[in-house]
């Protein structure tokens, strides 16, 4: 909570500088805006809206109920803090479910593993039960030969991902999660398994959506959560035939995301605006609290904190709650 304390404060004050007129900032345009940093400080709209956010309404799958239910909730919420034009912007979209899910090792060896269906990965229509075929990048299941893969699973395992301050070692395993199905179908695989991203060592997988192509995802996509990822691994480096049991009831179906929009009219430029984006959906597997419900409690609180400095800014200050 620290962080996102000093996060709002800095936005308050970075947001009320870059509001105001296009004229040198003098003296007095930084003595108002670190006074309105340091209100913002003594705030607790950030972390109010962000517990009544995550307690109401939990898990905001893009296009569910959830997310339609705390949309509707975000924008009385804007109301009554103030915000003008508040409004619902409405759009078509596929949404997807996760249903039940469970995989296994059978065989000589059995155990129950934990894993997550991609995002937007179709369901198994049944049980599917393959040998594993490992490999340790991207890379190298786009270079099996056509065919190699028929009737059995590709399991990728790049490794656990480097902890990095500033993210970076995330972007190059997700790329497996969105290409990843595809290439395991290119080569005759029935499903498709990936180590869980992420930095840590929990039982806990990680999802995150899979690429469509030609507008489906091609097979099912699961992720292993780290240690089950480690236990498949270390099987097949000593030598053994690993078979996976997999089962999904995963589905997509058609609905509505939608935006949540709330202004701080601008005092001589209103034309001009400024827009604070985060998103109001997120993963089922949590409450979205991080990703990305303190981003809306952030932008949300520190253009509050203008609005109540007694000193309307040049430009409109637009807060956005993005759906899906």
């Amino acid at each position: 909570m620290r962080l996102s304390v000093r996060l709002l404060a800095a936005s308050a004050l970075a947001l009320t500088l870059v509001a105001a007129p296009a004229v040198a900032q003098d003296a007095a345009t930084i003595q108002r805006a670190e006074t309105v940093r340091d209100a913002a400080l003594n705030q607790n709209i950030a972390l109010d809206y962000l517990t009544q956010l995550t307690t109401r309404f939990g898990p905001r799958p893009a296009g569910s109920k959830a997310e339609q239910d705390a949309s509707a909730w975000a924008a009385d919420y804007m109301r009554a803090q103030g915000f003008q034009n508040v409004r619902i912007e409405q759009f078509p979209l596929v949404g997807w479910e996760r249903g039940e899910e469970s995989g296994s090792i059978v065989g000589a060896r059995p155990q129950r593993l934990v894993l997550a269906a991609l995002g937007h990965s179709p369901g198994t229509n049944g049980v599917i039960e393959a040998e594993v075929v490992r490999f340790d990048s991207l890379e190298a299941l786009n270079a099996a030969p056509a065919g190699s893969l028929t009737g059995k699973s590709a399991y990728v395992d790049a490794g656990q991902m480097v902890r990095m301050q500033d993210g970076s070692g995330y972007g190059p395993l997700t790329r497996i999660r969105g290409a990843g199905p595809a290439a395991a179908a290119a080569k005759g695989a029935v499903a498709f398994i990936m180590r869980s991203v992420g930095s840590d060592e929990h039982r806990m997988p990680h999802t995150g959506t899979t690429r469509y192509v030609d507008g489906v995802v091609p097979l099912p996509g699961f992720a292993l959560a780290a240690p089950d990822a480690d236990t498949v691994s270390r099987l097949i480096e000593m030598g053994e035939t690993v078979r996976l049991r997999l089962s999904s009831t995963a589905h997509t179906y058609q609905t509505v995301s939608q935006n949540v929009i709330g202004d701080i009219p601008g005092r001589s430029r209103p034309e001009e605006v400024i827009v604070l984006g985060s998103h109001m959906d997120s993963w089922d597997l949590g409450t979205g609290a991080i990703d990305d419900g303190a981003g809306g409690a952030i932008t949300l609180a520190a253009a509050k904190a203008i609005r109540d400095s007694g000193r309307r800014p040049a430009r409109t200050v637009r807060v956005v709650l993005y759906g899906s």
